[in-house]
Parts: C-alpha cells; sequence; structure tokens
C-alpha cells in the first residue's frame, strides 16, 4: 500500500516552506524520527536549489517502507552534480536520477 501526493509549486523561495511541510507531515504520520524527517526536508530544499524554470514539482510517496520523493524538472546535468552528491548522500539513503519528458529528475529515498 501506498499514497502520493504530488505537488506543484512556483520555484521562488518564498513558497519552498510548503514542500517542508507537506514532507513534515508525512513523516509524522509514518513515524518517522524528526532527525529522519529533517534530512529529508534539507534533500529536498537542496533539490529545489537546481529547479529550472517557473514551478516545480514534488512527488511524495508513503510506502510501508518508508518515503520516496521525486523533484523536478530541475537544471541539466543536475543527475551528475557532485558536489550535490556529497550533499545528498549523508540526508537519504539513496539518490536516483531520471528523465522525464527529457527533462532531469531526482528521486530520493528514505527507508523506515
Amino acid at each position: 500500500m501506498s499514497d502520493r501526493i504530488s505537488l506543484t509549486i512556483p520555484t521562488a523561495t518564498r513558497f519552498r516552506g510548503v514542500a517542508t511541510l507537506v514532507l513534515g507531515g508525512v513523516g509524522s504520520r509514518l513515524d518517522l524520527p524528526y532527525e529522519r524527517v529533517d534530512d529529508l526536508q534539507l534533500a529536498v530544499l537542496s533539490l529545489l536549489e537546481a529547479s529550472d524554470g517557473d514551478r516545480v514539482t514534488v512527488e511524495v510517496e508513503a510506502q510501508e517502507e518508508g518515503v520516496l520523493v521525486s523533484v523536478g524538472p530541475l537544471s541539466d546535468g543536475t543527475g551528475t552534480d557532485g558536489a550535490l552528491a556529497r550533499v545528498l548522500d549523508p540526508l537519504v539513503d539513496s539518490v536516483e536520477p531520471s528523465e522525464r519528458d527529457q527533462r532531469v529528475w531526482m528521486t530520493l529515498r528514505i527507508h523506515r
């Protein structure tokens, strides 16, 4: 069983708190430790910095085994950005770049 939330927001900095609020609610619902929710929020905020265009989508999938978050579209090269990888790797259990409609997306996973 899984539940999915799709949130499309403007890329302006003032809207990023909405994404962290949604992640906090999902983490609370899954009884994730505060530190893990905080790590996931920080990872998503880091990806939002790499957003491309005037809107970005954050898809959150709550699963029995954890949380899966996809963010995109992002700037070209985000999936191979070594500096971003060094930020994300300690925060989440896995990071996977993908392509949708020829645009870069990143998927983050945190296990329960």
